[in-house]
């Protein structure tokens, strides 16, 4: 019987402890929720603060380090993130990635690329 209180003990501490760590399920919806914001977005202005709201949620959330990938949406070929991104970040396509979470988007403007890449 102590065996099993003691295994009960441990799977509620693991699920409680991913859950702190921005890991739940309900986590997860709530990231995806904040994402399609993003992705709904109808300005750049609105796009900007979505995604500034996004990051913020992750932030807080304690999640694994940001993660950008960009690629050129005529080819589908990775690309550098330089100064053809900032002079024309529609013609690309940027993922996010929190850990396993991936998220897509094209920036409306250099303005939602901005709080990708703070220093």
């Amino acid at each position: 019987m102590k065996k099993l209180s003691l295994l009960a003990c441990t799977l509620l501490l693991v699920a409680c402890s991913g859950r702190l760590k921005g890991e739940g399920m309900g986590a997860h919806q709530d990231f995806d929720a904040a994402w399609q914001a993003v992705q709904a977005a109808g300005t750049a202005e609105d796009q900007r603060r979505e995604i500034d709201a996004f990051l913020s949620m992750n932030q807080q959330a304690g999640a694994p380090p940001l993660q950008v990938n960009v690629r050129r949406r005529d080819s589908g070929e990775a690309a550098p993130i330089d100064q053809a991104l900032w002079d024309h970040p529609g013609e690309y396509e940027v993922v996010l990635r929190y850990g396993d979470r991936k998220y897509p988007f094209v920036p409306k403007s250099r303005s939602s690329l901005e709080p990708l890449f703070r220093e």
